[in-house]
């Protein structure tokens, strides 16, 4: 099965797991290879290891497919930031990363999740709209490292508890 076939939510959703200090190194990598802004495998290892962590992971026979870095706090579940290798993009992975930070969001007491997305990101803004998600503000040229013009962040949420 190649990465650009889609598997079903309930496979994807077996191949999650809690992240952890010990996968920082992988996570830096992707996250490096993913954006423009670079995080280090110490941050990382640091936000892994903190008590509002509610990271996870997508991984199939020892490799790391994505993850979404998130925390909790108080009530509210945030997205630090998410990436899928792009070998196996198109698949459902961040979809499946996004349900997985949902549901221990809310069995970790959060009521609704929160996130930033770059204007621009297309699949990003359609993945996380057909998950419920609605745009509450904007912060104006927010995502400007590595960029010759500064882009626009939404600022999207969704509410956990009906």
């Amino acid at each position: 099965m190649t990465g650009r076939e889609r598997l079903s939510q309930a496979r994807l959703l077996e191949a999650l797991r809690a992240a952890e200090p010990t996968d920082a190194d992988a996570i830096a990598a992707l996250q490096q290879a993913s954006f423009d802004d670079q995080w280090s495998a110490d941050s990382v290892a640091r936000l892994l290891s903190g008590p509002a962590n509610l990271s996870v992971v997508a991984e199939r026979e020892g490799r790391l497919l994505g993850f979404l870095m998130g925390q909790c706090v108080v009530d509210t579940a945030e997205v630090l930031a998410v990436a899928v290798d792009a070998e196996v993009r198109r698949a459902g992975w961040g979809a499946a990363l996004l349900t997985g930070f949902e549901r221990v969001a809310s069995v970790s007491g959060a009521e609704r999740v929160i996130l930033d997305v770059a204007a621009d990101n297309g699949p990003a803004l359609a993945l996380y709209a057909a998950r419920g998600y609605e745009t509450v503000a904007r912060r104006d040229r927010y995502y400007a490292s590595g960029r010759a013009d500064p882009v626009d962040a939404l600022v999207m949420a969704k509410n956990l508890v009906i």
